[in-house]
């Protein structure tokens, strides 16, 4: 079985891109830009940066899962995975035939 790597690193990275844009259109939506009546210009939160729900959910839980949990889990599922390929690739050849045809 070939593995296509360039194919896989193209589609990671249009996945990735992809998730990372979605993720972030909310921050785009909560604040907006107002000019006042002396030409100043300040940024006011619109009704979704205001409300406690969005807040609570999106700043408070999917932000941390997206940014600490998520990753931290990743690497430990291909850490696990670069592990096993190593125990299975270091083991002898008549030790694993013998093992899993016995």
């Amino acid at each position: 079985m070939r593995v296509n790597g360039y194919r896989d690193m193209l589609t990671q990275m249009v996945v990735v891109i992809t998730l990372s844009i979605l993720f972030n259109i909310p921050r785009y939506l909560d604040d907006h830009v107002v000019k006042t009546q002396d030409g100043s210009i300040k940024i006011e939160r619109t009704y979704l940066g205001n409300n406690n729900t969005f807040q609570i959910v999106y700043a408070g839980i999917f932000y941390y899962v997206v940014i600490y949990f998520l990753p931290v889990l990743i690497l430990s599922a291909m850490t696990h995975r670069h592990v096993i390929c190593h125990v299975i690739f270091a083991l002898p050849h008549s030790l694993l035939i013998s093992h899993f045809f016995s």
